[in-house]
């Protein structure tokens, strides 16, 4: 079951899930691209720690960091995660995600703080999420996007302020799992030292 590809630890991984409204297999189709994600980490309390937000008009919490010890658990508690529907709202994640997921007093000392958003609704680039974006980011978190863009209701310019430096766009939920490794490669530069200080710097690399 396991496939490693990401040997660096002391991670704390938070995904940002949009649970918005959404239709047929969409739903599952996030939840399979964030398992087929975490498998790539050596999962457990001294390694790879995950939580995981869902958002829609509010946000929530089902998986803090302390949740799961070990990658069958955490699957398991990612596949029951059910959509909670009606608007998105990434602001509310994102402060959450600041005030509840990485509060200093719940991060590991030293540890990498990564986030991964994935959407198919960001429209508007309101001053509230980059606001609240730019808050995480100073704090030392390295966020991703990924955008979905089959019902044409992500603001791709909106994602790339939102992010660090790195923003994946999948035209339909059915391809997400295509991008999975280079979702992991971008996931990993975070983990190197050096790399982590360039992108929490906002100097890009082009390598991963």
């Amino acid at each position: 079951m396991l496939f490693l590809e990401c040997s660096g630890c002391n991670i704390e991984l938070a995904f940002l899930l949009d649970a918005s409204s959404k239709a047929g297999n969409d739903w599952a189709n996030i939840r399979n691209f964030v398992n087929n994600i975490v498998t790539r980490f050596n999962i457990n309390p001294n390694c790879v720690r995950v939580a995981v937000i869902l958002y829609a008009d509010n946000a929530q919490v089902p998986i803090p960091l302390n949740r799961y010890n070990d990658v069958n658990s955490l699957l398991q508690g990612i596949n029951s995660l059910n959509i909670i529907g009606g608007g998105s709202n990434l602001a509310t994640a994102l402060q959450v995600l600041r005030t509840q997921v990485f509060p200093s007093n719940v991060v590991r000392s030293g540890a990498r703080l990564i986030a991964l958003i994935v959407t198919d609704r960001l429209q508007t680039c309101s001053s509230q999420i980059i606001t609240v974006a730019n808050n995480v980011k100073s704090m030392g978190v390295f966020v991703v996007g990924v955008g979905i863009t089959q019902n044409r209701q992500v603001d791709s310019s909106c994602m790339r302020r939102v992010v660090s430096c790195n923003y994946i766009e999948v035209p339909f939920y059915n391809q997400l799992n295509n991008q999975i490794t280079q979702t992991v490669r971008y996931i990993c530069a975070a983990t190197c030292a050096s790399t982590y200080r360039l992108l929490t710097s906002r100097v890009c690399i082009n390598s991963v």
